[in-house]
C-alpha cells in the first residue's frame, strides 16, 4: 500500500546548553507529508536494513529532515535507517521490532 500520508517527526531537544549536567529535553513534533510504503516479506526486509520487523515502513519525505521517531496513525515508531539524497529528499525507515522470546535480560 503506498500513498500520501500526514507524519509526524518527533525530534527530542535537549536543554544542556546552559548547564552541561542537565538532561532535560523537550519534545518538537513537526506535521509533514510523506510517500509511505509498507515493507512486508523477511527477504525485502532483510535486504534492505538487515533485520526483520514485525512492521517496517519507507517515508520519502521532501527536502533534508531530522528526527528522533515518527507517529503514524497515532502509534509513535522507531527509526531504523535515514538515507539522504542530496539536498531533496530524505529516506526514513522506521517501524517497531515486536516481542523477541529469545532476548536475554
Amino acid at each position: 500500500m503506498v500513498r500520501i500520508r500526514k507524519i509526524v517527526l518527533r525530534n527530542k531537544i535537549t536543554n544542556n546548553t546552559m548547564d552541561s549536567l542537565d538532561d532535560s529535553y523537550k519534545i518538537l513534533d513537526t506535521e509533514c507529508f510523506a510517500h509511505v510504503t509498507a515493507v512486508s516479506g523477511y527477504q525485502a526486509q532483510i535486504n534492505l536494513v538487515g533485520k526483520q520487523y514485525e512492521s517496517l515502513f519507507v517515508a520519502r519525505i521532501k527536502g533534508y529532515r531530522k528526527a528522533n521517531s515518527i507517529v503514524l496513525d497515532n502509534k509513535e515508531y522507531e527509526i531504523i535507517q535515514v538515507r539522504y539524497h542530496g539536498i531533496t529528499r530524505t529516506d526514513i525507515y522506521f517501524g517497531n521490532k515486536g516481542s523477541d522470546e529469545n532476548v536475554l535480560e
